[in-house]
């Protein structure tokens, strides 16, 4: 029940937050759309109908009871229901940030056990380097880099697009770098402060094999690799507007970018209120599964 109220109040937080800053950045999106040659009574009339025309306050209350009613509004420019245009853009950003976690979580916690193990050595000096290297570049800079070296230079992927599963490689590599990258740094440090527990010390003079010592180890750090993931998601969603603009994927990243342009605050708090309900449903089930793991957590 707390976990379920503390979503519930970081869902009020995000979309209220996200309605005021709309109305408090500069652009009216009625003029925006109209253009400037549109009519006085024209641009009236249009606000009236987007209910632009009532005090932010009384916006705010029709916007809470939408909320409420599952009811997110019409866009301003694309004349549909939010909720359908979040549907119909759903499924490519789900596939890009998915197939990106599975992928850089395993990455992650073997590249980070190699560095930990071989701690100290060329392989750890390696690894650290290369993920500190990563993680200096930001997806809008690490992006057209990968399309420079695989698809102009290289020729082996396609530019753009969102058509078969060659379009998804270099827009899923673009954003598994950074994030097994954190991963792997965290896990070596976690498995290297584990190393030194007692427990550990035990476990080898009783003779246990190192692989059976390595295993209980990894074990033992998921709970702290699934709350670095939990949090990265929030990372992976944010990247996936600046990926899914420049690779020309379908996928609510575009969607909310193309929205935030064309001032439609209606798709704008759509498209904010659905990924934190994501985000908040996969924190739920990491903390599930990290009571399964390590039952002293619950």
């Amino acid at each position: 029940m707390k976990l379920f109220l503390k979503s519930l109040l970081t869902l009020f937080f995000a979309i209220t937050t996200i309605f005021f800053a709309l109305r408090l950045t500069p652009g009216d999106p009625v003029e925006r759309l109209l253009g400037p040659e549109a009519k006085v009574e024209e641009v009236h009339k249009v606000r009236a109908d987007f209910g632009l025309d009532k005090s932010i306050p009384a916006q705010y209350v029709d916007f809470a009871e939408g909320i409420l009613t599952f009811d997110l509004g019409k866009s301003y420019v694309k004349k549909k229901p939010v909720v359908n245009l979040i549907q119909e853009h759903l499924s490519p950003t789900l596939v890009l940030a998915l197939i990106s976690i599975i992928l850089a979580t395993p990455i992650g916690v073997i590249v980070g056990v190699v560095a930990a193990v071989k701690k100290s050595k060329l392989p750890d000096t390696s690894i650290r380097v290369l993920t500190l290297t990563l993680l200096s570049f930001p997806i809008f800079s690490l992006a057209p880099m990968l399309v420079l070296v695989f698809s102009i230079w290289l020729g082996i992927f396609p530019v753009s697009q969102w058509l078969s599963y060659k379009h998804m490689v270099i827009p899923v590599v673009t954003l598994v770098l950074p994030l097994s990258s954190v991963i792997v740094r965290v896990m070596r440090n976690k498995y290297l402060e584990e190393e030194s527990q007692l427990w550990v010390l035990v476990l080898n003079a009783k003779g246990l094999s190192s692989r059976a010592v390595i295993y209980r180890l990894i074990k033992i750090c998921m709970p702290t690799i699934l709350n670095v993931v939990a949090i990265q998601l929030s990372v992976v969603l944010a990247g996936t507007v600046i990926t899914e603009t420049i690779f020309d994927i379908p996928g609510l990243g575009s969607l909310l970018f193309e929205a935030i342009n064309n001032r439609d605050y209606p798709l704008v708090q759509g498209v904010i209120a659905y990924s934190t309900v994501i985000y908040m449903l996969v924190y739920v089930m990491v903390d599930y599964v990290n009571e399964k793991l390590d039952p002293r957590i619950a």
